[in-house]
């Protein structure tokens, strides 16, 4: 890779022991180093690769008051001949740059993002997974840092990454709570956009689906409390008598555009599978599942991956899904295939060569 930027780098110790992949738990453990950039009168300044460390923060650091800062959340992982490399990198840095653009954030150079990106991960070869079935997720995090209370844009902000090797998310069945009260987003709002404030407006809900027994809020519409948008944690997918594959639009911008989604709506199309994007109400799952119309439900991400929906708590009632789910098992195949390179990927930008 032809460096435009001149990244400084400090080695940190190796790693005292290495990892027990078959425990390792879900966003504990993280990478010995970190890539940082500073954006500072208009430009951005020298990034640097540093030993992973706490931050010092002034307590008015704008982001602590008024909420601008956002992440994204992407994998890296190791074929079985040895090759690694990271998924729909440019995709990924394309949704930050767009979540950046409505929070009055300036732009991530895609060559800074990239480079950094390509440092820290040859850097940390030691916590490159076995199998696919473990990766490296990879956070990019980018915040305002103005020690000043006022109530505008930021002139100054930090970029970061860094790295947790992660197995799966969820063990274990999920069950979804159908949140009535509250709304995570509205036309116009910021529903579209990996915002860290989002996720603190969604915690609320999580205790009341968690003491439901659910591992997952099922979130609707604003307006009309009637459409299905997204589970707290991934995009939502139904399937139909057919089969047909449907996911709600993203037209509204009140649904996070999930580059999980968009893979599984590209390999849906190679399998032959019908799909839509359109509206989905809660009474046409309930009706489907009594009139067996309703065959699959389940959330698609970057952490989940692919994640059947055992049962859904709406109102007092508990409506469970059938235990089969051969599109969702199927999808997950191809896409394990994609990774693996058994399928060749629609984009060749998609496999992001370390």
């Amino acid at each position: 890779m032809m460096s435009k930027y001149e990244i400084e780098i400090e080695r940190a110790p190796a790693r005292a022991q290495p990892l027990t992949w078959e425990t390792v738990p879900f966003g504990r453990v993280f990478s010995r180093h970190m890539a940082i950039a500073y954006y500072k009168e208009g430009s951005w300044k020298t990034p640097r690769i540093q030993p992973l460390h706490e931050l010092s923060l002034h307590p008015g650091t704008s982001a602590l008051h008024y909420g601008q800062a956002l992440f994204e959340g992407m994998k890296a992982y190791q074929r079985a001949d040895g090759m690694r490399f990271a998924f729909r990198v440019k995709d990924h840095w394309q949704r930050l740059n767009l979540s950046a653009t409505r929070l009055a954030m300036p732009e991530v150079p895609y060559e800074l993002f990239a480079e950094m990106l390509h440092a820290l991960l040859r850097l940390e070869s030691d916590i490159f997974p076995p199998d696919l079935q473990h990766a490296l997720y990879i956070r990019p995090l980018y915040f305002a840092a103005d020690p000043w209370l006022g109530v505008r844009p930021s002139d100054t902000y930090i970029f970061l990454i860094y790295l947790t090797p992660v197995g799966p998310y969820y063990v274990g069945e999920v069950n979804a709570y159908v949140e009535t009260e509250m709304s995570r987003a509205a036309p116009g709002g910021t529903g579209a956009v990996k915002m860290a404030g989002n996720y603190a407006a969604a915690m609320l809900s999580g205790k009341k689906a968690q003491a439901a027994g659910c591992q997952v809020s099922l979130w609707l519409d604003s307006t009309t409390r009637e459409y299905i948008e997204e589970f707290s944690t991934m995009n939502a997918f139904l399937v139909l008598r057919g089969p047909r594959l449907i996911t709600p639009p993203l037209d509204r911008g009140t649904i996070l555009p999930g580059i999980t989604r968009d893979t599984l709506l590209r390999l849906a199309q190679l399998l032959k599978i019908p799909t839509e994007e359109r509206d989905i109400s809660l009474h046409e799952i309930t009706e489907g599942l009594v009139h067996g119309e309703v065959l699959e439900l389940f959330g698609s991400g970057t952490a989940a991956t692919i994640m059947p929906i055992r049962a859904i708590h709406y109102r007092g009632k508990v409506w469970t899904l059938p235990i089969e789910t051969p599109i969702a098992q199927k999808l997950k195949i191809s896409y394990f295939e994609l990774l693996s390179g058994q399928l060749p990927a629609p984009n060749s930008e998609w496999i992001w060569q370390i």
